[in-house]
Parts: C-alpha cells; structure tokens; sequence
C-alpha cells in the first residue's frame, strides 16, 4: 500500500506541476474545426495543453506513454492536436546502470553467481551489492564481448550491443520491477475514472474499461520479451522468401522473460533516410518495397507491425529493408480481411452503395439501425475526399463516422488506421509523388485469390497501374464466362429435372464437370493449360448446341 501511496503522489505531482485538468478541460469542451495538421491560430493556441500532456506521459513512464500512444488512435475521441501531439511521444529514459539492471538478469545459464552458503542467509546491502556483481560479471562472461553502455534506452527496456559465437548482436533486456509498476498504475488510473468520467466529461460515448484493457493488454505483452521473440520467428518465417526485406533472427538459447538476444542490424533508419542525398529513384523503391511488405502483412499473412514508424525500419548496405522492434504486433482474422477488402474496393471505384455496405460489416452493424440515407450521404463525401482531395487519404475519418452512427469498428481495424497512416506519412516524405494505390493492387490480388473474393479479377482489371497481364484478363474473361454459364446450366437443369429424374445423369451434367475442369486447368497456368483450353472450347460448343435445341 506503501509503494501505491508514494506512486499516488508522483502522479499527483506530475498534474499538478502541468496543471493538466483545467487546461485539459478547456480543451476537451472547445468547439473549433481544427485543420488534420494542427496548423490554424486556434490550434496552436490550444496545442500547449497537448504537449504539457505529452510531456507529463514521459515524465511518468511505460504505462502513461501507452496510454497516450493509444489516445494518438482515438480521433474519433481525442481532440485534433492531442492526436498529433501523442504521435511525438519519446519513449527515451534516463539509462540505469547495468548493475541496476542486475534483477532482469535471468538468462537460465547464470544460476551459480552466488556461493551456497550466501544464498540462504539474510544479506547486508554490501553484501546485495557484491552479489549483484558477481551476476552481472556471469552475465556478461556469456558473451565474447559486451558492452554495458546501453545504445538506446526506453521506459520498458535497455538495448546493448555484444559479440556472440562471433556474431553481432543487439541484446535488450527489461528494466526491473516493472510488472509492479505497470499494475500500481493501472490502479491509480482506474481510481481516476469518475474524475475523468465526471470533471472532464468523458465517458458517455466511450467505454473506459475497454481502453484501459487496451492498455493493459499491451503492456502485458511488452513485458514478456518471449513473446517479442516469438513474433520475430513469426515475422521472419513469413518473410523467408522475400529479399528486400529482412527481420533479426534471434538466438533462443539466450533469450528469456527479461532478455532478448537478436542480430545486431547495421542500417539507417528510414527517418534519417529522408534528409540524406540519395536519388530520387532509389527513395522511390524504398517506398514501393515498405508499402508491399506491409500489404504482405495485413492481407496475406494477417499478422502485422502494429507500430510501422520511420524509426523501426531500416535501409541494409545492400537496399534491402530491415523490420525492427517486434513488441507491438496485431492480427486479423478471414473474415475482417475480406470484409476490408471489399470496402477499400468499394471505395476506389467511387461505389458508396458498396461502401456503406461494407462498412457496415467491418462494425457488425445491421443497416436497420442506422440513418442509410445520412450515412450514405457522408460516405459519399468521405470517398470524394479519398479520390479527389488534395491532402491524400485520411484514415481517420473511418472512425469518426463509426462514432457519429454508434458503429462499433473492430479495435484491430482502428490500429490498421492508423499503421497506414504512419505508413503513408513515412512513404510520402521519401516521394511527395507517392500514391498507395498503384502499389497495392498485386497484394491485394493475392489476397483476394486466398480468400476466394470473386472480385479479385476485376479488382485487377479496373485500376492496376500495372503493366497489363495480357494472360490475367484472358483468365479473368475466361472465369467470368464460365461462372455466366454456370448459372445458365443451373437454370436449364432446373426447367428439365423432372423429365429426366429416372435417367440417371444427364449430358449437361456430364458437359458441365467438363467446363469446369478444363476452366479450372485453363486458370493454373502450367504446362497444360492447353488442354484446357481445347476441353473448355469443346465444353463451350456443346452447352451453345444443346441451349439451341432446348429454345
């Protein structure tokens, strides 16, 4: 109770030296339209409760830095500049030393750092300091080389750099104590609810214990670096075939709870990328291979980056691009995936019909519950602002309207949002001609041929910006036809099915396992796709043959 009473008052002191409430108050009951950058008279005016809050999420650590990461993907919520403000969160500490860092050391080869007879008695503090020592020096002692200056330090973990089987390697290890903090804060923050509830006025339309469990839930991850490595098996498996793009491999016998041993990447961080005299051209592919390695992610594995700034990716010695910092990670199911295909297909073909009903499944929403002909109409002004505004995309605006007809969106859509935001906002700095579009179609073409959506072909089609695939529209024709002879056989097998219930089979049902094995060897594209063609041309013939008889 002690330690929850000390942390109450750091808490309390960090507000009170921000003075937090009254200014986020003013804020949160401001009513202003705000430009998506933050830029106009009254945004800058208002913006110094934003850093003020920004600033005291730094000062209080891990838990508070999540909690403003996680409001920086509430637009729908949070006010315009706290967004912008939280998306500047720094996550970077004072370092501890490493013989602080001593209770985090639990590799499983370092068990005997202390002698028997000391490790049941009650120690003095210079005895606690000799033994905490005595297993950093074992720790250390596992390694051919390592250094105990930390190369980056966070509010969670500390990175060093060391040499191991001749290899070099990054090793992050959790700071102490951590899950103690984590919880106290929590706590404290639940106490604060009816405050944040009642004072600021937040909560009718927002569930608080929903996205404290958000918070909770990632932090319960980031604390476990088994899990980081696990994901960077993960990630490393999914991209084994893929050249431009790398991930760390990890050396599991020195990994634990509290420690993660990786390779050691050399590169320059994608930020520093854009400042850097590099040509035009090269930028440009860099963009190109980030924006399909992420498609990859989402729409073919479902399994993503869920923090994909300009500081986690890497550009190799050889171009190639590496993928760091594992610990935020999000997944998609089938079903979500299809159902965001085909509102981001509706969407590119100006479909609002489409759209609307696609937004509606993302959020489980039935379309008797909600204004149509309203939401139709801001859909409409959502897709005209996608495909002819000039400020590019504005992810945001999906989760706005979410909240303006009480649609519930999925908290993994939400996350992909604002990834995709940071995605383009990296991309366009690295080439202001940049456009997402004319690089995801071949993903997505991927991805609707895994999922079985019958718009794959079209999808295609309509807008690749692609060199055309004369070979892809044939089998697309092809696919087309053959599904528009299906339903006409369905049609004639049904006007004759009594007549001929005692013959057995009949010939258009002989005629039509022909069609679609030959269309089904016609599409795999291998050495006897000729075959197929002949089966389905003959097929074709005899369907034609017998319809003119039947008319």
């Amino acid at each position: 109770m002690l330690g929850k009473t000390k942390r109450y008052l750091q808490v309390t002191r960090v507000i009170l030296k921000y003075n937090l409430l009254l200014g986020l108050y003013r804020d949160l009951h401001a009513d202003y339209i705000s430009t998506p950058q933050c830029t106009c008279t009254y945004d800058l005016e208002n913006r110094e409760t934003a850093v003020k809050l920004r600033q005291a999420f730094e000062e209080l650590g891990p838990t508070f830095i999540k909690m403003g990461q996680t409001m920086s993907k509430r637009p729908d919520l949070v006010p315009q500049t706290y967004v912008v403000e939280m998306m500047n969160l720094q996550d970077k500490v004072k370092p501890l030393s490493f013989e602080e860092m001593t209770d985090s050391l639990d590799l499983a080869c370092i068990c005997e750092y202390d002698p028997p007879e000391l490790r049941k008695k009650k120690k003095s503090r210079e005895e606690m300091e000799a033994s905490g020592k005595r297993k950093s020096q074992a720790f250390i002692e596992i390694f051919d080389e390592f250094d105990t200056t930390p190369i980056a330090s966070g509010s969670i973990a500390q990175v060093y750099k060391g040499v191991l089987e001749g290899e070099h390697v990054a090793v992050k290890i959790l700071r102490p104590n951590l899950i103690d903090i984590i919880n106290t804060d929590l706590s404290i923050i639940d106490d604060f609810k009816p405050i944040v509830k009642k004072v600021l006025g937040i909560g009718k339309n927002f569930d608080i214990d929903a996205f404290l469990e958000e918070i909770r839930d990632m932090l319960t991850r980031e604390v476990d670096l088994r899990i980081e490595a696990m994901n960077m098996r993960r990630f490393g498996d999914n991209f084994k075939n893929e050249k431009k793009v790398s991930v760390p491999k990890i050396y599991p016998d020195y990994c634990s709870a509290n420690v993660l041993t990786m390779e050691f990447i050399e590169g320059v961080q994608i930020k520093d990328v854009i400042d850097m005299d590099i040509p035009g051209s090269k930028k440009s592919e860099y963009t190109r291979i980030i924006t399909k390695s992420y498609l990859k992610q989402v729409y073919i594995d479902g399994f993503y980056h869920a923090d994909p700034h300009g500081g986690n990716m890497l550009v190799r010695e050889d171009d190639t691009i590496a993928v760091i910092d594992f610990g935020a990670v999000g997944s998609i199911d089938d079903e979500l995936k299809r159902n965001m295909l085909e509102f981001y297909y509706s969407v590119n073909n100006r479909d609002v019909e489409g759209a609307t009903e696609g937004f509606l499944k993302i959020g489980k929403a039935k379309a008797k519950g909600v204004d149509l002909r309203r939401l139709k109409k801001d859909m409409d002004d959502l897709i005209a602002s996608q495909n002819y505004g000039l400020e590019g995309r504005q992810s945001d605006n999906y989760a706005k309207l979410g909240m303006k007809y009480d649609i519930k969106l999925p908290g993994e859509f939400s996350t992909l949002q604002r990834a995709i935001l940071l995605i383009e906002g990296v991309c366009l700095e690295l080439d202001p001609r940049y456009k997402i579009q004319t690089i995801a179609i071949p993903v997505l073409m991927d991805a609707y041929k895994k999922l079985s959506t019958p718009k794959g072909p079209a999808l295609h089609l309509e807008f690749s910006a692609e060199p055309k695939d004369e070979k892809a529209e044939i089998r697309a024709a092809v696919q087309e036809l053959a599904d528009r002879m299906g339903d006409m056989g369905d049609r004639l097998m049904e006007v004759q099915e009594k007549e001929k219930k005692d013959r057995g089979f009949s010939k258009e049902f002989y005629v039509a396992v022909l069609l679609i094995l030959s269309t089904y060897i016609l599409l795999s594209g291998e050495a006897f796709a000729w075959v197929g063609a002949a089966g389905f041309a003959g097929a074709l013939l005899i369907w034609l043959f017998t319809l003119l008889r039947v008319s």
